[in-house]
């Protein structure tokens, strides 16, 4: 029987073993984790693992190992483009290792996430990824269950007060970039569409709006500040209501997100305000579509999918260590990507991007329809 055939058939630990060159053993040490093995060694395994489509048998090794190969991957938005490059990042390094993801999300509402939290635990995960809710109304008795459970955790955002594992960026830095490249084009009135309490990331921002009006030399004001939230449909009642109105109005306006970036420009279009000669705006997040709207969105780009990976790998290393306490906090970078929604206070192109008149709001509806 040729090898095409067979490897219709059931796959076997053998068949990894023969194919990788290595020992049943070799293979099964892989298949747990062991830290003995060589990253050339893993790596030639895993592959095979993958070609092969190898499923071993799980219910046997939960048995023999305490362990359901599962781990707990807990999101705010299931449909956030940020969110899904972090799911995507989990998914791939999970599947390498023969682990099931099982998803859930709070939805930004903080009974769900508890709940998707207790079920995961039910389900006898062996870690959980999770990127939590903060703020007044969020009850955070749930970390202490994980706790209890003594199940590793990795966050996606820090918390105030709790000691655990963490992936995340240098948000007040990355804000503080976002906002000073705004000052070096000579802007004065700069608008922050803030994002929810809940999350510790839109203080972070916050913090870095703040420090670069200071550190230029420019008053910082709470009317500078605009409660916005996390959807298209936020930035646009927002900037909506500011600039249908009388008073004073930024020359550009810094978002708390992409999405919120885009509903901003949605209504400036619809009130006649041209982009970027009258308003600049800048998001964050740097999602794919950004560069493809009718005027180019500037933002800062986040690493979701390296995030996703890093936090995998984070958990991995914890998982089945009983012997010790990992206590990491891994910091990616995050850069600004200049395009053509930002000019200078006076009109003029901002870097050579070439000037260009508004677009028509229909054409960004459509590309901001995720929301």
């Amino acid at each position: 029987m040729n090898n095409q055939n067979r490897f219709k058939e059931k796959v076997t630990i053998d068949d990894v073993a023969r194919l990788a060159g290595v020992s049943k053993s070799t293979v099964s040490f892989v298949l747990n984790n062991r830290p003995s093995i060589s990253a050339a060694t893993r790596d030639r395994v895993r592959d095979v693992i993958r070609k092969l489509n190898y499923q071993p048998n799980q219910i046997a090794r939960s048995l023999s190992s305490r362990q359901t190969r599962s781990i707990g991957l807990v999101v705010k938005q299931i449909d956030n483009p940020y969110f899904t490059k972090i799911m995507r990042g989990v998914f791939e390094y999970f599947s390498g290792c023969g682990y099931t993801v099982l998803l859930g999300s709070s939805e930004l509402q903080p009974d769900r996430e508890k709940s998707s939290i207790e079920a995961l635990l039910r389900q006898r995960v062996d870690g959980l990824i999770l990127s939590p809710l903060q703020g007044s109304d969020a009850d955070m008795s749930h970390l202490s269950l994980i706790s209890q459970n003594q199940v590793p955790l990795v966050l996606l955002e820090k918390v105030a007060n709790v000691a655990a594992n963490v992936v995340d960026i240098r948000n007040e830095g990355a804000a503080c970039e976002a906002v000073s490249y705004l000052i070096g084009l000579g802007h004065r009135k700069i608008a922050y569409y803030s994002g929810p309490d809940y999350s510790m990331h839109n203080r972070e921002r916050l913090t870095g709006y703040r420090r670069a009006m200071m550190e230029h030399g420019l008053p910082f004001s709470a009317s500078g500040v605009r409660q916005a939230g996390v959807y298209l449909a936020d930035g646009y009642a927002a900037a909506k209501a500011q600039f249908s109105g009388s008073g004073e109005r930024p020359t550009a306006v810094f978002c708390f997100n992409d999405l919120v970036a885009i509903g901003v420009m949605n209504a400036l279009m619809e009130l006649g305000v041209h982009i970027p000669e009258d308003v600049s705006v800048i998001g964050f997040d740097d999602i794919e579509f950004c560069g493809s709207v009718r005027v180019p969105l500037s933002s800062i780009r986040v690493p979701a999918y390296e995030m996703g990976k890093a936090a995998a790998d984070l958990l991995m290393q914890q998982i089945g260590k009983t012997d010790s306490v990992i206590r990491k906090t891994v910091e990616l970078e995050a850069t600004l990507v200049p395009r053509a929604s930002c000019a200078r206070a006076d009109g003029r192109p901002a870097g050579g991007i070439p000037k260009k008149k508004h677009a028509s709001p229909d054409g960004l509806r459509t590309a901001g329809g995720m929301a």
